[in-house]
């Protein structure tokens, strides 16, 4: 069993908690979710049931009066067995929120771990609340996805650790958790859960790079931490921390487990795609909160942790004296800054052959486009160690075989823009050849048109082929137009990417789908960015290119989850946007401030979060990095790829 597969696995058999049916309120996401008139309840505690209506959402949350008790059974995880971490270092923390308290005085709860027939508790923990739960009026609109995914939870959480030994000894007996109001006032409760953690969590746990439920990497270089966050979680655990850095300076330690950022607990993370990870996963929790205090001029963040069974609260100072004006990340001083670090970054970073870590099919040509992008001829001898890495690494492009689509694109586009910046013609026959060998090595799919694959060797897909590689390399063929070089890519392909796209006049969405076959929502937002990019540079099919951009605004959230390529596919979606619809771009680039400012470690760069679907043979920090120098060219206009113009300035 794979590592990811047995983590999963044991994940699902740790969710055993049997919820019953008792005092039930309407409250956002509730953990009680029966109806209320059901009989089959396991516990109960007295009184009536009500119905109300919170935010628009309906759900189901426990009400228990003073010294109420409820009483549910419970069967722990077994044995997880994976050889990424030791088998002895497992445990669990039981957790309940509570929303707030009705009626006079304070809000109490007791939460207990029992064996069946026994008063000794096995793991026990108490918290008072004053906060007040009012439930809305009846009459409340309904919320859309977007809305609902906003709605960030309130209220606090009680946690209870489940040592190893109690794990191991328990993991075939009766028990029973045991909630108890110990406060004067009635106590809302919800989403009572079972967690696995482990002492010693390493990489080894992290899921596949495309998968949809992780477990993820969290990069949070503000505070100089490595997080794994897991999919329906409402904690997650420290795996590394940067030494000397905020965490390491504020006790935070590998194996620590963060339940609250900021003084709120951690709402339920999600990892799949969407509006509830861009506004509730842990990543965003972070860098929502980061942002939050730079906004205000502070400097600290603090983390609630659980460690050893206690509950202890860290504050991190983050270094660099940071100050966010309005303008970031578009314009203004901290922009600048990160900019700044993301092209030393980049010039710290390239090979002595010309390259950078990471492929050679992707990363030279980010490396090179980042120091392009800059027009500072500072850059010339690094640019020109690029091209003739370039040069060498493929010199014919012709005889290019696999996946050489994917490079032609990648190194066409960086070899086009160099020749507008320097006019150097010794690029322009590797250009010509790609431009007059490209059409003849398509093959004809299975809809009687012409396609690419990945490569001249044949259409993947049961002959479907796609749009991904051919949004690229429709990039290029425009690029290699405005060189004076005779490309027809987009005349020779045109019949395939009207099929492939979902057409708004025939009832789709607007977006570049996969292929003719596969119109999707979800993994649209590289190809089809980079063919509305495309069609702007040639000048063509506006309204095709204002239907890409269209769904790409009103979908950002998915902006990770280009087809296998979260990175560098988000960056290269945005640099569409630039092109092909600029006041797009600016109203989407300030909602993504806070990732940035999780990434970004000043004086370091971005640190590499797992995206959606992702490439990590790209190298994670390499192609984090060099995308993002690339897109922040946008300010100066410095690519025509990032909305400039071209001009001769490197001689």
């Amino acid at each position: 069993m794979s590592h990811r597969t047995a983590l999963l696995a044991g994940l699902a058999a740790a969710s055993l908690i049997q919820p019953a049916t008792a005092d039930r309120l309407a409250v956002p996401d509730g953990g009680f979710d029966q109806d209320p008139s059901a009989t089959d309840a396991v516990g109960t505690v007295d009184g009536k049931f009500e119905r109300v209506q919170a935010g628009g959402v309906h759900g189901w949350a426990l009400s228990l009066r003073p010294e109420a008790r409820y009483s549910t059974g419970l069967t722990l995880p077994g044995a997880l067995e994976t050889d990424a971490v030791p088998a002895d270092g497992w445990y669990a923390l039981l957790s309940v929120a509570i929303l707030g308290s009705e009626g006079l005085g304070e809000g109490g709860l007791r939460l207990r771990l029992l064996k069946d027939g026994e008063q000794e508790a096995l793991a026990t923990a108490e918290l008072v609340t004053e906060r007040k739960f009012t439930p809305a009026a009846g009459g409340a609109r309904t919320l859309d996805e977007h809305e609902q995914a906003r709605q960030l939870p309130v209220g606090e959480r009680v946690w209870v650790e489940i040592s190893p030994a109690v794990l191991a000894s328990a993991a075939d007996a009766q028990l029973r958790v045991e909630l108890v109001s110990t406060g004067r006032g009635r106590v809302v409760v919800d989403d009572l859960r079972l967690e696995r953690f482990h002492k010693a969590p390493t990489k080894k746990l992290i899921g596949k790079a495309n998968g949809k439920t992780g477990p993820d990497l969290i990069g949070c270089g503000a505070l100089g931490l490595v997080g794994m966050t897991e999919h329906q979680q409402a904690a997650f655990s420290i795996l590394e921390v940067t030494t000397e850095g905020p965490a390491e300076v504020a006790g935070l330690r590998a194996g620590d487990v963060v339940v609250s950022v900021a003084g709120r607990p951690l709402p339920v993370s999600s990892i799949a795609p969407g509006w509830d990870w861009f506004y509730r996963s842990n990543e965003a929790v972070l860098g929502r909160a980061i942002e939050a205090v730079l906004r205000s001029g502070g400097d600290r963040v603090v983390l609630g942790i659980m460690r050893d069974g206690e509950r202890v609260d860290l504050e991190l100072k983050m270094k660099g004296e940071l100050r966010l004006d309005d303008g970031f990340p578009l314009t203004g001083e901290l922009t600048a800054r990160l900019r700044s670090d993301l092209i030393a970054w980049t010039v710290a970073n390239q090979k002595p052959n010309g390259g950078w870590p990471g492929t050679d099919a992707v990363n030279p040509a980010l490396g090179g486009l980042a120091l392009l992008g800059t027009r500072d001829v500072a850059h010339k001898q690094a640019i020109e160690r690029c091209v003739d890495f370039v040069l060498e690494k493929n010199p014919s492009p012709s005889e290019m075989t696999g996946l050489a689509f994917w490079t032609i694109s990648f190194h066409g586009i960086f070899l086009a823009e160099y020749y507008l910046a320097s006019g150097d013609e010794r690029v322009l026959p590797w250009m010509r050849e790609a431009s007059e060998w490209l059409p003849s090595a398509t093959h004809e799919c299975k809809w009687g048109m012409q396609a690419f694959g990945h490569g001249p060797d044949g259409l993947p897909y049961d002959s479907k082929a796609l749009m991904a590689c051919t949004s690229h390399l429709l990039v290029y063929d425009a690029l290699a137009r405005r060189c004076g070089v005779k490309s027809r890519v987009w005349e020779h392909i045109e019949d395939y990417v009207r099929h492939s796209w979902s057409d708004p006049e025939g009832g789709g969405h607007g977006g570049m789908g996969y292929n003719a076959s596969y119109k999707d929502q979800d993994e649209f937002w590289s190809r089809s960015g980079l063919t509305a990019m495309a069609l702007a540079l040639r000048g063509k099919e506006r309204s095709m290119r204002m239907a890409l951009c269209v769904l790409m605004e009103e979908r950002h959230a998915w902006m990770l989850n280009s087809h296998a390529y979260g990175e560098p596919g988000a960056a290269l979606g945005l640099m569409g946007l630039v092109v092909a619809h600029r006041s797009a771009y600016d109203d989407i680039m300030p909602q993504w401030s806070w990732r940035l400012l999780n990434s970004w470690e000043p004086g370091h760069g971005l640190r590499y979060s797992t995206p959606h679907m992702g490439a990590p043979y790209m190298g994670k920090e390499s192609i984090v990095n060099l995308s993002y120098a690339v897109l922040s060219s946008v300010e100066n206009g410095g690519l025509l790829i990032t909305g400039g113009k071209p001009k001769v300035w490197l001689r």
